[in-house]
C-alpha cells in the first residue's frame, strides 16, 4: 500500500518499514525549482498550482540483496521553461528514474556501488519534497531550448545600427555573427548555486 509523502520524512524509518510513497505534488511547493521555470511576463508571478503543473512521483524504500538501505523511484512532470533561443515558453517533459542509497558520510558515500547515487543524511528528518526537487533540478538543461527546428531567434530591431566595418566584413564573418545570434543570452544558474540557495531557504524557514 502506498501513501503520499509527509512534509517531513525519516529515511531510516522508511527503509526499516519498506515504505512506499506515491502521489502528486504541486510545482509551487518546490521553491528552488521554481526559479528555473517560466513565469510569463511577470517575473514575480507565482507558479501555477493547476493539475498540469504537478509532479507525479513514486518512491520505494528498502534494502537490496547486499543490505544497502536504498530508495528507488520515478519522477515525472511537464516543466514550463523559457527557451533560450526564442525566449518563449515550452513544456519540458521530464521522466527520471531514481536509484539512491542512504549514506551517513562522505566515506560511506564513496563506498557505494556505482548504480547508486548517495543520499547523505545530515539529520534524522528531511523534507520529503527535497527528494523530488533535486531530481527535477538535475533534469533541467543549463540552456533550455525547443527541439532543433521548432523555433527561431527573435528578429533584431530595425533601429539597430550596423557594427563598424560590417560593410567589408565578408561572408565568413557575417556567418559567424549570424550563428552568434543563436547563442543563449540568459543561461540559467548552475546546480551548485541552486543547492546553495536551498541552504539559504532552509535557514529562512
Amino acid at each position: 500500500m502506498s501513501v503520499s509523502f509527509p512534509d517531513l520524512l525519516d529515511p531510516r524509518k522508511a527503509v526499516a518499514q519498506r515504505s512506499v510513497f506515491e502521489g502528486e505534488m504541486a510545482l509551487a511547493r518546490l521553491p528552488r525549482l521554481s526559479k528555473l521555470l517560466w513565469r510569463g511576463e511577470e517575473s514575480t508571478a507565482p507558479i501555477s498550482s493547476n493539475a498540469s503543473h504537478a509532479v507525479h512521483y513514486r518512491f520505494e524504500f528498502g534494502r537490496d540483496v547486499d543490505g544497502h538501505s536504498i530508495v528507488r523511484g520515478q519522477v515525472a512532470a511537464e516543466l514550463p521553461v523559457c527557451c533560450q533561443r526564442c525566449f518563449e515558453r515550452y513544456d519540458l517533459v521530464v521522466e527520471t528514474v531514481v536509484n539512491l542509497a542512504l549514506a551517513e558520510g562522505i566515506d560511506e558515500a564513496k563506498a557505494l556501488p556505482a548504480q547508486y547515487e548517495p543520499l547523505l543524511l545530515e539529520d534524522r528528518l528531511m523534507r520529503a519534497s527535497d527528494l523530488i526537487e533535486d531530481e527535477l533540478i538535475l533534469a533541467v538543461p543549463a540552456i533550455p531550448r525547443h527541439p532543433e527546428g521548432a523555433c527561431e531567434p527573435p528578429p533584431l530591431p530595425s533601429t539597430v545600427a550596423p557594427l563598424v566595418g560590417d560593410e567589408g566584413a565578408g561572408p565568413a564573418l557575417g556567418a559567424d555573427r549570424e550563428r552568434g545570434a543563436d547563442r543563449p543570452r540568459h543561461p540559467f544558474a548552475t546546480l551548485a548555486v541552486l543547492k546553495t540557495q536551498r541552504d539559504d531557504t532552509d535557514n529562512q524557514d
